[in-house]
């Protein structure tokens, strides 16, 4: 168990370098920006509950906070953010400018138009979904410009080999696209093993192809999309684009 491991969930104080620091500030602001707050159930009630604001002691609770400790130090950090703002007892924090959620909901196709499904990840033996996202965010930014990645997972909770990426462009997602989909393809591998591309628009459409037969009768998926590409539908039909932003507003990863 690395060093890191054994820290998440134990909270022993860590010292805030400047390196850490900013790792804190990142994953909070993030949690309050446009591309989770809007999908964050919990976070978002919460925050309706308490005019916009949201306990720091709970942010400190969540998967990816959990190795941030002091949490006095926490909100030092918060304090030096220019989108959030913490209260004057250091308790609560929200966002300087609250999000415009409706149109932040109108901007979801958009956002989906970008976002690519990225598939056949190691996943048999994954104990630790943190350190994975960690591990998956550090792979993507290396070859491109995101926005986040968000792991699925199957019926048990557990991490089913499939990353959803959103980049921070349609160009840069089209060229990621272009360079690692197709015949001619160059070969994209994580840990040794070759991984699938596709648009997010396909990987729903197979979704739903295979939403009513992909199961045995014990419930048990009795086969995967991992690897079937010639199996993935084309891209043709209008009406899966209404289909395709009703799946964006299930979240698939907040806080791990």
């Amino acid at each position: 168990m690395s060093e890191d491991q054994q820290r998440r969930g134990s909270y022993v104080p860590i010292e805030f370098t400047p390196e850490i620091t900013d790792q804190c500030l990142k994953q909070v602001e993030f949690y309050f920006s446009e591309f989770n707050f809007p999908y964050d159930k919990f976070l978002r009630m919460t925050a309706e509950k308490n005019d916009g604001w949201v306990p720091i002691g709970t942010i400190a609770t969540f998967n990816r906070m959990k190795k941030f400790r002091p949490v006095e130090k926490v909100v030092e950090t918060l304090r030096t953010s220019k989108i959030l703002q913490v209260s004057e007892d250091g308790e609560n924090v929200k966002r300087v400018e609250p999000l415009d959620l409706e149109g932040t909901k109108n901007a979801r196709h958009e956002r989906s138009k970008r976002t690519l499904a990225v598939m056949n990840f190691p996943h048999e033996n994954v104990d630790d979904m943190t350190e994975l996202q960690e591990k998956l965010e550090g792979f993507f930014n290396r070859l491109a410009q995101i926005n986040q990645v968000r792991l699925r997972r199957d019926h048990s909770r557990k991490f089913n080999g499939t990353a959803i990426v959103e980049f921070n462009s349609l160009e840069e997602s089209e060229k990621f696209l272009k360079t690692y989909s197709g015949d001619d393809a160059e070969n994209l591998s994580f840990e040794g093993r070759k991984l699938d591309v596709f648009s997010k628009k396909q990987f729903d459409l197979q979704r739903e192809a295979t939403k009513g037969k992909n199961f045995s009768g014990s419930g048990q998926k009795s086969r995967s999309m991992t690897g079937h590409r010639k199996n993935m539908p084309k891209e043709d039909s209008k009406k899966e684009e209404k289909k395709e932003e009703k799946t964006e507003e299930k979240k698939e990863e907040t806080k791990n």
